[in-house]
């Protein structure tokens, strides 16, 4: 089994950061594991206002740098690799990744959620290429200046549309309905120059000409939208296939974020918040699994 660490932390969001921070200054040494950019869902926010001490709001990428830097201050390890699978052996936590084989006393799960994908003709040759389900997996290089689709009417779209829109980007964001978003994103949307398209369904998806082709229906009709790129804000769901696909597999019970049926197993942050998908709620689950963790590792039980 090798070393043997006190605990291991799975994704470098919010709630993964805020837990291993704890972790590290209670002396426990946490290895906190993270096979993207540390910051998770936070970095593509466009404006994170409704987080105590910030007054007139920060850029959730400013944010999320704060929050690593934090986190490396204080000395916490942060290795780029991707846990594959989970198992029990005599009493640990066994993580395999893409690079090798870790264990540990306690494990918090903070893999965030993933996007919801749609069904669209022509789908699976644009994916990467010029359609993306999030901001920072769109390529940097002639960004600016592009017109970038937005598919969605939530929050998430208008907030991606925002983000977008300051980086110098044109925008349109296509609706099936009324948008569902805060009353103050759309308005800001509407001050930023962003264009809202209501009542448009995407049908299909093609390139054509080094564009991209989205044809909807509207009003009964077949309209061709030309774009750089898609990008699709349809909602999101949890991240937790590392967990059914472990060897613990559905024997994993919730019994409150962030605690498990199973001892020294937290679940914490988006991944089991629902629509309850807050940064400051996924700290506060961070730091509660960090302390169970330290009590659980200490006396050897829950409590």
């Amino acid at each position: 089994m090798g070393e043997v660490r006190q605990a291991i932390v799975v994704g470098a969001g919010p709630a993964g950061m805020a837990a291993a921070i704890y972790l590290q200054r209670a002396g426990l040494s946490p290895l906190l594991l993270e096979m993207g950019e540390p910051g998770g869902l936070l970095r593509e926010a466009n404006l994170v206002e409704n987080y105590p001490g910030f007054p007139g709001g920060i850029r959730g990428a400013d944010m999320a740098a704060l929050m690593v830097k934090q986190a490396r201050d204080v000395g916490v390890t942060i290795a780029k690799e991707r846990a594959e699978r989970i198992s029990l052996r005599k009493g640990k936590f066994v993580i395999k990744t893409d690079r090798k084989e870790r264990a540990s006393k306690t494990l918090i799960v903070a893999t965030g959620t993933r996007s919801k994908s749609i069904r669209l003709k022509g789908l699976s040759a644009l994916p990467g290429k010029r359609l993306f389900y999030g901001i920072d997996s769109i390529p940097r290089a002639g960004l600016r200046r592009s017109l970038v689709l937005v598919v969605g009417g939530g929050d998430a779209a208008f907030d991606y549309g925002l983000n977008l829109r300051g980086n110098g980007c044109k925008v349109t964001i296509l609706t099936r309905s009324p948008p569902r978003c805060l009353t103050l994103l759309q308005a800001r949307a509407e001050q930023a120059g962003i264009e809202v398209r209501i009542g448009f369904v995407p049908k299909s998806v093609s390139e054509r000409r080094g564009r991209v082709v989205l044809s909807c229906s509207h009003d009964r009709k077949l309209v061709e939208l030309v774009g750089d790129y898609v990008l699709v804000a349809c909602g999101r769901e949890p991240n937790l296939e590392l967990l059914r696909d472990s060897d613990l597999g559905a024997s994993v019970a919730r019994e409150g974020p962030p605690m498990t049926n199973v001892p020294g197993l937290f679940l914490v942050g988006d991944a089991v918040r629902e629509s309850c998908r807050q940064t400051g709620i996924a700290v506060g689950d961070g730091i509660l699994a960090a302390m169970l963790a330290e009590r659980y590792i200490k006396g050897g039980k829950r409590e």
